[in-house]
Order: C-alpha cells, then sequence, then structure tokens
C-alpha cells in the first residue's frame, strides 16, 4: 500500500513547504497514512487534508480525527513535539448493517457474495454498506436471485417468493427393499414414492445386497409423476484381500489392484493367483477359488525380512534417500552441529545405496548392508560448500548490494550474512534496505 501512495504523499510534501511560513510558533510534523486511503483529517475540529497526509502543524496537543464514508471515524489525541514527527497507519473500521431474509417456504440455502451464510429466516449482523446480491437454494424451487440495499444500521427485511419447480417420483424393484439414491442422497428403500424432486435430470441408483447396482438417468417435469420399474440382477462373486500388517500391495493375476486391505467385486467365478507384496517382508502369493455370488475374506501374514538403519549425520537437517526413496530427515541434537540418530525400518536385507542431501553441502552416495532383523549404525559427515543464497541492500548503489550465504536473523532485526566461505558479516536492522533472494543467475554469476 505505501508504494501505492508514494506520489499522493510527494505532492503532500511539496505543499508542506509551501505552506509552512504561513504557521507561526514552534512546529512539528503529522504524517498520517489510513487503508482505504482517501480519508480526510481534523486537526483540533479543522480540516487540514486527505489521507496520505503528511503537515507541518504548531508543537503541542492535537485532537485528531479521520473520515470516510462508509467507515467508523477514528480519533485519537497525540503530542506533537516542537521539530518532531509523530505517524500514525490507521485501518479503518467498515460500517456495518443489519438484514433479515426470508423465504416462502423457509429453510432455502442463502449465499452472499458466494459464501455460503445460512437458511431462512437468516439475521445477518455484519453486512457492508452498499448493494448486495443474495442466492437462495431450496430443493424443488426454483434459484432465485435478490439484490437489496444496505444503507445505514437500521435492519433491513428482504422476503423471496420461492417458485416450483419438482415433480413426483415412484421407485419399485425386484425384488423389493433396495436402497435409493437420487443424485447421491439416500431417499429409502422400495418401494417408493418421492415428493417434491427438483425438475430435470436426475441419477437414480439402486443398490441391495447381493445385487448388481442398478442406476438410470430420468428427467423429471414440474407438476408430473415419473416411475422407475427395475429388476435387480445377482451380483458375481466377491473377495476381500487383508494383510497384516496393512498397506501391502496386492497382485491379482499379476495385476496390481491396491493396497491393503482391499475389496474385489464383480469378480467371475473361477480360480485367482493373489500375491502380497510389502518393504521390508517377504512376498507371498496362493491360488483363491470363488464361487457364483459368494463373498470371501483372504488373509496374509507377512513374514518380515527386513533390518533397520540407524543414521547421525553431520550437520543436522539433511534429507536420507535410500534407493532413491526419501525417508525422512535427520533433526538436530541441540545444536546444527550433529543430528539425533534417524531410525529407517523394514529396509529388505541386502545392498543399498545411501543418498545424502542438504542445500550447501555434498556428499558421495555411498553403498551400505542391511542384515535381517539387525541394527546397521552409520555416522555420515557431509562436506560444506559456499552457495550465495541472499542479496542484502544496504543503499541504491551496485557496490551497496552484498550477496553470500544468510547465517541468522537476531532477535533485534539486525542480520547475519556469510560473504565468503567462513568469513561473516553482520549488517545492522537500520541500515539494511532490503533482503532478497539471490536469483539463479546471480547465484551462477557469484560463482
Amino acid at each position: 500500500m505505501k508504494s501505492l501512495l508514494f506520489f499522493p504523499f510527494l505532492l503532500s510534501l511539496l505543499l508542506l513547504t509551501a505552506c509552512e511560513s504561513n504557521r507561526p510558533g514552534p512546529q512539528g510534523e503529522l504524517f498520517i497514512l489510513s487503508e482505504p486511503a482517501n480519508a480526510s483529517v481534523e486537526v483540533n475540529g479543522e480540516f487540514i487534508g486527505t489521507t496520505p497526509l503528511s503537515e507541518r502543524l504548531p508543537a503541542g496537543e492535537l485532537l485528531v480525527a479521520v473520515r470516510r464514508e462508509g467507515f467508523h471515524t477514528e480519533r485519537f489525541s497525540l503530542t506533537l513535539p516542537e521539530n518532531g514527527r509523530q505517524a500514525r497507519e490507521l485501518n479503518l473500521r467498515p460500517v456495518h448493517g443489519l438484514v433479515l431474509i426470508d423465504s416462502e417456504p423457509q429453510g432455502a440455502a442463502v449465499t452472499l457474495g458466494g459464501v455460503f451464510q445460512g437458511n431462512t429466516p437468516l439475521a445477518l449482523h455484519n453486512v457492508r454498506l452498499g448493494e448486495h446480491r443474495a442466492r437462495l437454494v431450496l430443493a424443488g424451487f426454483n434459484e432465485k436471485d435478490v439484490v437489496f440495499q444496505v444503507e445505514d444500521r437500521i435492519p433491513r427485511r428482504v422476503s423471496v417468493e420461492m417458485d416450483s419447480n419438482s415433480g413426483r417420483l415412484v421407485i419399485t424393484s425386484t425384488p423389493t427393499g433396495a436402497g435409493v439414491f437420487v443424485d447421491g442422497r439416500s431417499e429409502g428403500i422400495t418401494p417408493l414414492s418421492i415428493e417434491r424432486v427438483p425438475q430435470g435430470e436426475r441419477d437414480i441408483r439402486l443398490q441391495l445386497a447381493g445385487y448388481e447396482p442398478y442406476q438410470t438417468a430420468l428427467r423429471i417435469t414440474p407438476d408430473d409423476t415419473s416411475r422407475v420399474d427395475a429388476t435387480l440382477r445377482p451380483q458375481p462373486g466377491a473377495l476381500e484381500v487383508v494383510t497384516i500388517p496393512t498397506g501391502s500391495r496386492i497382485y491379482v493375476n499379476d495385476e496390481f489392484r491396491g493396497e491393503s486391505p482391499v475389496l474385489l467385486e464383480r469378480l467371475t467365478p473361477g480360480a485367482y493367483v493373489i500375491r502380497a507384496e510389502r518393504r521390508g517382508y517377504a512376498d507371498e502369493a496362493r491360488t483363491v477359488r470363488v464361487g457364483r455370488g459368494e463373498s470371501l475374506v483372504e488373509e496374509f501374514r507377512m513374514e518380515r525380512n527386513s533390518g533397520t538403519l540407524e543414521i547421525i549425520t553431520r550437520p543436522a537437517d539433511v534429507r536420507v534417500i535410500i534407493d532413491g526413496e526419501y525417508m525422512g530427515t535427520t533433526r538436530a541434537r541441540g545444536t546444527d552441529v550433529i543430528s539425533e540418530p534417524l531410525q529407517v525400518d523394514l529396509l529388505s536385507q541386502g545392498a543399498h545405496t545411501l543418498q545424502l542431501v542438504r542445500e550447501g553441502y555434498v556428499f558421495e552416495n555411498k553403498r551400505f548392508m542391511i542384515v535381517k532383523d539387525e541394527v546397521t549404525a552409520l555416522e555420515e559427515t557431509l562436506r560444506r560448500i559456499f552457495i550465495p543464497n541472499t542479496v542484502i541492500r544496504v543503499g541504491t548503489g551496485q557496490d551497496q548490494a552484498i550477496t553470500g550465504r544468510l547465517h541468522r536473523r537476531h532477535p533485534n532485526g539486525d542480520v547475519e550474512l556469510e560473504v565468503r566461505e567462513g568469513i561473516f558479516r553482520t549488517f545492522s536492522a537500520n541500515d539494511i534496505r532490503s533482503i532478497e533472494p539471490l536469483r539463479q543467475e546471480e547465484r551462477l554469476e557469484e560463482e
């Protein structure tokens, strides 16, 4: 916001120079910004300009009022020191109105500005002044938009008459007792008659245990009765595959079907080869025969054939990648110099490739061995390299833009920058104009 207000502020400074000679006695500078801008400013009851404002005024006690239409007036007092400066930044609070939205029939969902507010009758206590558009939605009725104006804090009532757009739907099934879903919402079981179904294309779905789901699309017209007479077909066999532990990869006839537990439906009766795989466990496979309409549960108890890696890194905060898969990040042990041990479990026995990654460091990949049911301990040191990643600007000149590697931000705002490998420089918060990440092309130039 401050950058957008620069030019009005510059104009105020020019006006300030012209007016200084007209204000006798000791003076100070009053500087006021507001969001939104263009708010009028009164000092001791006298209008002196609009925000953003910079004005030299007689030193002493001042009563300031900042006003803008549609927002609460902000009032405050301050002491303006001789040859000193007082600054204020204000976020003006908008004035809100009260609105009651009702509908016939009631229960319509109300959205205002695309945001759901509740159902009618609905009282809204914090509506900004001005024009608003509300949308009302009620099953069985046409959506309706209504535009209303909020001018002040006097409560406003908005009444909406909803127009019906629904028909009647009758559903039967053979056999009976099927669950009925209309557009994904449960409505009951067959035989079923549903009133006030919204007009238009409706998705009808029937479900009954042991039978295939029945689905159809039906167009509903207002004030008419539509019918669905469904004959349900018996379901093929089903197989649920569970494993201990869960999360194993399940293959059926060499086709991956998901991670356990896996439910396989609509299976043609016959024999299926089920295979379970999981990192750190031995693969297991068996043949299962599924009969017509039969639902089976097949359980695999996976046998562990793995060990554990325990790794410590110097420094900490290092990403650990094994065989190309990210396994975790080491955490500092009090300081960044050395990490707490990071345990990676369920690594299959045999050889693995270790990769360690941290910005500003390099590590040569290495191979290590895992023994079943044993812990392999590694302590690895990464080699630090100097890569600038930050530019600190303390002025506008080219020599006043210092690049390096950001090392530390102090609580008082001071910043410590590594300008060369092992050489650190501290910049005072008062001297820093900006801190920016170093662009990729600038990094390449530094290197």
